[in-house]
């Protein structure tokens, strides 16, 4: 699997920023490239900044496609989706999370750069459908956090990106929780007002 994410890898960095479309639909549609999409969202960034929106938002973009691909066809499958991937003690896990969190249960896997395990989340996020338009939002919300940030990072602060991110790592992280937290509050506020109308 890793070989062949690599050989993706290798063939759509000729294609430029489209290449990025369909490397972040290829990692969040089930063929995982870690930190691929990363990796060339900020290397096409360095090596033209003015196109950093748009590259941020191809990676987006793609990236929602794939994993609505995911959650489609996790859906579909139902549990048989799950079960070959996770324990059952893992699935309850994950059931527990939707329940009490629905679709917010996906964002710190999609917003944090690490080796979380993303798929699985998008996997249970079809099979316990969650609504469609929340899952949207929150993977739309998580990736375009993390995609934006690289992406403006990238053009203020060029091949020095990384160590800044390094040294900064706590400072980092508690802009990410806030980040999730205000997502987290303005969701279950209008998911509650909607409930009630």
């Amino acid at each position: 699997m890793k070989a062949l994410g690599g050989w993706f890898t290798e063939h759509v960095v000729g294609l430029g920023a489209p290449g990025l479309f369909l490397l972040a639909l290829i990692d969040s549609g089930g063929l995982p490239i870690p930190q691929g999409v990363d990796v060339l969202l900020f290397a096409q960034t360095v090596a033209n900044p003015p196109g950093a929106l748009y590259y941020a938002t191809l990676a987006t973009a793609g990236s929602l496609a794939g994993c609505l691909f995911l959650y489609w066809v996790s859906r579909k499958a139902g549990e048989a989706a799950l079960s070959r991937r996770a324990a059952p003690q893992r699935i309850a896990s994950l059931r527990r999370q939707f329940e009490k969190y629905e679709a917010l249960a996906l964002v710190v896997p999609a917003m944090i750069p690490l080796p979380l395990p993303m798929k699985l989340f998008v996997i249970a996020a079809g099979v316990f459908q969650v609504p469609l338009g929340r899952f949207a939002a929150a993977i739309v919300f998580a990736r375009a956090v993390r995609f934006f940030g690289i992406a403006l990072l990238a053009q203020r602060y060029g091949a020095q990106t990384w160590t800044l991110l390094r040294e900064n790592a706590v400072a980092t992280g508690v802009a990410a929780a806030l980040l999730v937290a205000v997502f987290w509050w303005f969701s279950r506020r209008s998911w509650r007002k909607r409930a009630e109308t």
